[in-house]
């Protein structure tokens, strides 16, 4: 059998086969072979009797583990597999929330694609991706809320603008992994603030002293969003789809969106609110532009004093925006692109 498609579709359509040939026969786990080697065999797909899809993951000879919960869905155990030509001993990834399908096959695709690249020592390798997406496990489905929506629409619509000048500028979006700044390639980062369109009033707020302080020897871009519901406006959807279509690595920027809590197969009614961008500025943050910084204190901060939270009003700005041009241009130099 053959497949198209990045690493995602791989495991997406495996599943649908096993899920399909294990219909009638619902006391067997099927399997069949991912295009995955390592060293230690090649890795497998898998679906019980009762539909759960499962990644296995060949152990090393003398390897054994104990079964773990990882969160309150997934979950790591040992699973032995044996016919007439073979026998093999895996660890065996799965997930007991068919809701979280789309983010268990995120998990699996970051799988494949680091042991794709080193298949040494595979169990481990596999461990340490568990780990990077185990907090989206701890607590089951997330909801995001109308406020993490609104900033989801904001970051995607600079994204997009990057991805058109350079398809590979997913690597440098950070807002998913709580980077300082949503996006920064280590000098150059952009920070990304959106409001509804409720007043006139051009503010929004800033948490912590550093989101609005510049890397180290570095500049830092604002941009500001301003957004209304309206008919014409497009879906969360519908931005992740051009995102998806500008980029060249689409399994990075599905695993990033999951880490926000955006999920791919949701039928979530906030997903398809219509938001239109009525507005948009953007600053270079420097010395003149009003902030708190650690920097901007007299002394340090004091010992027990933490998450602070202040609004800027951007009347206070002294300098003009920036026009589009000018945007393109700073935008240009993020990873280094002339």
């Amino acid at each position: 059998m053959t497949f198209g498609g990045g690493l995602q579709d791989v495991l997406e359509e495996h599943w649908a086969a096993l899920a399909a040939a294990t219909a009638d026969r619902p006391d067997v786990v099927r399997t069949s072979r991912l295009p995955v080697d390592t060293d230690f065999g090649r890795l497998l797909a898998a679906v019980d009797g009762a539909g759960f899809r499962h990644l296995l993951v060949p152990l090393q000879r003398r390897q054994t583990i104990t079964g773990s919960a990882v969160g309150a869905a997934l979950r790591i155990f040992e699973r032995p597999l044996q016919d007439d030509e073979s026998y093999g001993r895996y660890a065996d990834i799965t997930c007991s929330l068919r809701e979280l399908d789309d983010v268990f096959t995120g998990l699996c695709g970051d799988v494949l694609v680091a042991l794709e690249a080193d298949g040494a020592r595979p169990y481990r390798t596999a461990l340490a991706v568990v780990d990077r997406w185990r907090r989206l496990f701890a607590g089951g489905p997330r909801t995001l809320t109308r406020e993490q929506l609104l900033g989801l629409h904001g970051e995607l619509t600079v994204l997009s603008r990057m991805l058109a000048m350079d398809s590979g500028a997913t690597r440098y979006w950070t807002g998913p992994e709580s980077g300082r700044h949503d996006f920064t390639d280590g000098r150059h980062a952009v920070e990304v603030k959106s409001t509804a369109a409720v007043s006139e009033r051009r503010t929004f707020q800033v948490h912590g002293l550093d989101q609005l302080e510049e890397p180290a020897e570095g500049d830092l871009l604002l941009c500001w969003h301003r957004f209304e519901e309206h008919p014409d406006g497009r879906s969360l959807p519908e931005l992740v789809q051009q995102a998806q279509d500008l980029c060249d690595d689409q399994e990075g920027l599905l695993s990033k969106l999951m880490r926000t809590g955006y999920r791919p197969a949701a039928n979530d009614h906030q997903y398809q609110r219509r938001l239109i961008l009525v507005e948009s500025r953007w600053y270079r943050v420097d010395a003149s532009f009003p902030r708190l910084t650690p920097a901007s204190l007299v002394g340090e901060v004091p010992a027990g004093v933490s998450d602070v939270c202040y609004t800027v009003d951007l009347a206070g700005v002294q300098a003009e925006p920036l026009t589009a041009g000018n945007v393109d241009d700073l935008l240009a130099q993020v990873g280094g692109r002339p």
